[in-house]
């Protein structure tokens, strides 16, 4: 397998790295004998080889003498002369600057190029010394080359601490005895052999053992029974590990009782490294104990109402990991903690969004806020997805934790359920906008219901004057026969109006009331059409318009009520002529797409304004009212057209570009493909008359009474049959008899009539056959699918014999 070179290059560098390292570690082993100024002199040598750098100096602020000493290593000739004025720079730059780990660019003091020097302190706060070194490449240091400087200089630091810990135990060793005495802290010192063989006043003070009586091992007598045998067994393991220990236990005190210490103590080495014993001191601690447990039962409190809080809290640190987090909190941690701060899985839980619906990006969540130092508070409503795939509204609160110097190491996060407020609120505004709706509904309706009462008054008093007028001249004029037939003639007219008036208000009232009587036919909608226009032309005529008529070539079968479909195609023809000014155009365009057939009336008029589009067809609205071009009427046809289109399974639709733009009305209905109503030029075949050819018919039906019923019929025509329950039976027939016509059950069981059309379809005898759809599905995609299987008529069940008679006539004089 073949690594990609960045990998492969990562991998070298992680090689190199962790060979330098192993060389690194092995320097101690090699410092142990060196004196402080062999031991920085070799760390600058292996720096300067191992980093091919320019020059390496290693600073040792004080030697035995209490002075600094240098050691500076370099490739080019002069290195002391040359590089260590740079160095001292180098240390007084870094020293302004404060503790800033970038690089230094000084001049080159032979070539005069730029070089990056670094410094690195090492020691507790600094304090042994300083290595500065420098190269002039330009990515100087690199982390690897950091990681290494780190680390030689922390080698460093462990043989020169051992060193100076040395010299100052030598220094010190000798005047301890006399001032340990003196001190107010409790001191001892051990031997070799693990018994104390100095206790200061302050030990005799505390415990109020003699002088004697604590020496050797003696001491371990004033500890608590419960914490002795353990007390002793550490010394003894760290006396004979010679190693450093600390111990907690309870001390005896003078005052009989007992207090918490710490014991701890060092070995002592001499200048040539002998185990000498262990020196120590012995810490009152009951003060802190009596402060710990006070801090731990304030703990135990805080943690009580932490856990109890009825919102989830959870303390994050810088990177997004949680540090704590109480019990309601866990709810929103299902996989016991959050994925890192920039994984896409961290927030795909969680969806938010501004006021203005636009949802919110991962920036701008809580959390993120607050790493960033803002104090989100009280916080964004956010929903969160459970494990059960359901959501929940949540509140998000974040509010930063910050470091001595003000930035953001961390955050707390809070997190409160408010679903069912938030349920509330929204069942509340839905209440609130379907109350606003009624009333705005029941407002609108009370404004139309006005209007209509208004223009119903006004519709009345227009044919009531002329009658009431009429009957006053007939009294006067009773004689004259001429008179009163004329006014006999206007009364009859202004009569019919009202009878029209009354009924278009009960058409619209039995339609909303559901008792309309819909007496559904086969027709052809041209003949329909054709009815209807020669209904509304006077109207047209009288306004002096221009009108034109467009049919398709053949009939359009429609399964409708005659009477009905004219009323309505005769209220959109009127409605046009009302509202066209005179001499305008208006276009009648009947024509057919797919399963329906379309009627289009479009006119030149007045147009419909874009808002009023939506009311055009509702009760008692009549846009040119509104437009100062009343022409009359209760507002009520286009509201009848709708729902008589409705009852036939129809829709219509108003299009206009506006005021004075004209207007289209679009009335689609279903076709009803089964049947075959006679056309304007069809000459129906008269009852009895022999068929003028016979048909080999074919009948195919699971249904035994089914097949049957409709051979018979077919054989009453003077047809050829053959009859088949099943689609095998029907292939193995047709096959033999060779049908010019099939009729198919769709839904047997088996071989469906589907599949049976699409196997009668693929025999080249068949080629001509009309294949016919019997079943009791009509919708319009069971229309749809019987075309696809390659059906040429369907009908649905049960078929009228009319429908079936005028088909197969259809077929005979082809």
């Amino acid at each position: 397998m073949h690594l990609p070179e960045d990998a492969v290059s990562e991998l070298d560098s992680l090689r190199r790295t962790t060979r330098d390292l192993v060389a690194i570690t092995t320097l101690p082993a090699v410092w142990s004998k060196l004196a402080p100024q062999g031991v920085i002199a070799s760390l600058a040598k292996v720096l300067s080889n191992m980093l091919d750098l320019e020059f390496a100096c290693v600073r040792l602020h004080e030697d035995a003498a209490g002075e600094a000493i240098d050691a500076m290593h370099s490739s080019r000739p002069g290195a002391q002369e040359r590089f260590l004025p740079l160095a001292q720079a180098a240390l007084a730059n870094a020293a302004a600057r404060g503790d800033s780990a970038e690089p230094i660019l000084l001049a080159h003091p032979i070539d005069g190029q730029m070089l990056r020097v670094s410094v690195v302190r090492f020691g507790i706060a600094g304090d042994i010394g300083t290595l500065v070194v420098g190269a002039a490449r330009s990515d100087f240091p690199s982390e690897h080359e950091r990681l290494l400087l780190g680390v030689s200089a922390n080698q460093a630091t462990v043989v020169l601490q051992r060193h100076l810990a040395e010299r100052a135990l030598l220094r010190s060793e000798a005047r301890f005895l006399d001032l340990a005495d003196t001190a107010p802290a409790i001191l001892w010192v051990t031997e070799p052999d693990g018994n104390c063989s100095f206790l200061s006043r302050g030990w005799h003070v505390f415990t109020g053992q003699d002088k004697e009586a604590g020496l050797g091992l003696g001491w371990t007598a004033a500890i608590h029974p419960d914490d002795r045998d353990a007390a002793r067994e550490a010394f003894i393991d760290a006396n004979a590990r010679r190693v450093a220990f600390s111990l907690e236990h309870r001390l005896l005190h003078a005052d009989g009782s007992y207090r918490w210490v710490i014991d701890a103590g060092r070995p002592r080495l001499s200048a040539a490294g002998d185990f000498l014993g262990f020196v120590g001191n012995v810490l009152d601690i009951s003060d802190r104990k009596r402060a710990e447990q006070t801090l731990q039962e304030t703990r135990e409190t805080l943690s009580a109402v932490f856990e109890a809080l009825p919102v989830g809290v959870a303390v994050v640190d810088q990177s997004g990991e949680v540090v704590l987090s109480n019990k309601e909190m866990q709810q929103y941690l299902p996989t016991e903690g959050l994925p890192p701060l920039h994984a896409p899985a961290r927030y795909e839980r969680w969806r938010s969004f501004h006021a203005d619906g636009r949802p919110r990006v991962r920036a701008e969540f809580a959390d993120a806020r607050a790493l960033r130092g803002e104090r989100v508070v009280p916080g964004i409503e956010a929903l969160y997805r459970k494990d059960d795939g359901s959501e929940i509204w949540t509140q998000v609160a974040a509010v930063p934790l910050k470091g001595s110097d003000e930035s953001p190491n961390g955050l707390v996060s809070i997190v409160t359920n408010i679903d069912a407020f938030k349920r509330t609120e929204a069942a509340l505004r839905l209440a609130e906008a379907n109350q606003r709706s009624l009333f705005d509904e029941v407002a609108k309706s009370n404004k139309n219901l006005s209007e209509f009462l208004a223009v119903l008054a006004h519709e009345l008093r227009n044919p009531l004057a002329p009658i009431l007028t009429g009957l006053e001249i007939m009294r006067m004029r009773a004689d004259s026969h001429d008179t009163v037939s004329n006014v006999r003639g206007i009364i009859e007219r202004q009569v019919k109006q009202l009878s029209h008036l009354i009924n278009d208000l009960l058409d619209i009232a039995r339609v909303t009331n559901g008792k309309v009587d819909i007496k559904k036919k086969a027709s052809d909608l041209n003949l329909i059409v054709a009815n209807a226009v020669e209904t509304s032309l006077p109207l047209i005529e009288k306004s002096h318009h221009r009108f034109s008529l467009a049919l398709p070539d053949g009939p359009l079968p429609v399964s409708a009520d005659p009477t009905r479909i004219a009323q309505v195609i005769g209220n959109l023809l009127t409605n046009a002529a009302k509202y066209t000014p005179q001499g305008g155009n208006i276009r009648l365009v009947v024509e057919r797409d797919g399963g329906e057939a379309v009627v289009s009336v479009h006119d030149d008029g007045i147009g419909i304004p874009a808002e009023s589009l939506d009311m055009v067809f509702d009760m008692f609205s009549q846009v040119g009212r509104n437009m100062q071009h009343a022409q009359g009427g209760l507002g009520i046809g286009l509201s009848l057209v709708r729902q008589l289109v409705a009852l036939h399974g129809g829709t219509v639709a108003a299009i206009s570009a506006g005021a004075d733009r004209g207007s289209t009305f679009v009335v689609r209905l279903p076709l009803d493909l089964g049947a075959a109503p006679a056309s304007a030029q069809a000459v129906a075949a008269r009852p009895g008359a022999a068929p003028a050819k016979v048909l080999r018919i074919l009948v195919t039906d699971d249904n035994v009474d089914a097949a049957t019923t409709l051979a018979a019929l077919l054989e009453m025509h003077g047809h050829e049959l053959r009859i088949a329950h099943d689609g095998a039976q029907a292939l193995q027939i047709a096959a033999q008899f060779r049908p010019e016509v099939v009729f198919l059950d769709i839904g047997m069981p088996g071989m469906t009539g589907y599949e049976a059309a699409r196997r009668l379809r693929g025999m080249p005898e068949l080629e001509r056959s009309i294949i016919v759809a019997v079943s009791g599905w009509g919708a319009k995609e069971d229309l749809s699918r019987s075309r696809e299987a390659g059906f040429d008529m369907h009908f649905t069940k049960p078929v009228a014999p009319q429908h079936l008679s005028d088909f197969l006539d259809s077929l005979q004089r082809q």
